[in-house]
């Protein structure tokens, strides 16, 4: 039986298990005496485990035309998913390929990798999860954004003088006016956010503080202060960002040390 259906022993023992396959009778000498139409209902479920029918759902379309339509009707919609998916992977793996980008790279960012800090990736990777597919654009479009400084910011050590720290986060604040002013939505954390926003933020804070050095955060944050108080964006939008700080050192609080 095994061997004319391609299969295996303790496969067929399996489909006994499962009751898909009924248990032939022994023979006096204790040997089990399978016949044709065991043949044939092995042949058969071999054929629609084939076509990808799961094992689950085998019993109820055996000998029913109508449930069996209805089955592969569900088949081949799932497989025109994992035909599309599959397509789109090649189409990523000829870009990591193409461009010897990092195999963790998110996805539509690969053409950019190269210019992208290895913990820049990760945060992007990370966002990737958490939003959608329009805000992940419009973030590319920062990231592309270049200064003569991101290397050396990248390459700064953690004990970093307090002159070498000013001077950057003097050098970096006209520029990320520039892309502030540019895209207001990024003073709100939860622009295009999915699923559980607490949630998420958790996580963002939580990678920054563990890809970033307290030297590069903190350079971040003395040219957010710089340039935060003339930034020319709408009120509605540095209000939404005030309420976020607020509601931050509020939650903060209540937490305790």
């Amino acid at each position: 039986m095994a061997k004319l259906t391609e299969t295996t022993v303790n496969t067929i023992r399996h489909y006994h298990k499962l009751e898909l396959l009924a248990e032939p009778e022994r023979m006096s000498n204790g040997y089990k005496q399978y016949g044709t139409s065991h043949l044939l209902r092995l042949l058969q479920i071999r054929r629609m485990r084939e076509l990808g029918i799961p094992l689950s759902d085998i019993d109820s379309v055996r000998d029913d035309h109508e449930q069996q339509q209805l089955a592969l009707k569900h088949l081949d919609r799932e497989l025109e998913e994992q035909i599309a998916e599959l397509v789109r992977a090649r189409e990523e793996v000829a870009q990591l390929l193409e461009h010897g980008a990092p195999i963790d790279t998110a996805s539509g960012f690969i053409d950019i990798a190269a210019t992208m800090s290895g913990p820049d990736r990760s945060l992007m990777s990370l966002y990737s999860r958490l939003y959608d597919e329009k805000t992940m654009s419009e973030f590319k479009t920062v990231m592309s954004q270049t200064t003569p400084f991101d290397r050396e910011i990248d390459d700064l050590a953690e004990d970093a003088d307090e002159a070498t720290r000013e001077r950057l986060a003097e050098a970096i604040a006209p520029n990320m006016r520039d892309q502030l002013e540019s895209n207001p939505w990024m003073l709100a954390p939860t622009h295009g956010m999915r699923g559980d926003a607490e949630m998420s933020q958790a996580a963002i804070i939580g990678s920054i503080l563990e890809l970033y050095n307290a030297a590069q955060v903190d350079v971040i944050q003395r040219a957010f202060i710089k340039m935060f108080p003339d930034l020319d964006i709408p009120d509605e939008h540095r209000e939404r960002f005030l309420e976020f700080i607020q509601a931050q050192v509020a939650k903060e609080q209540a937490e305790g040390p």
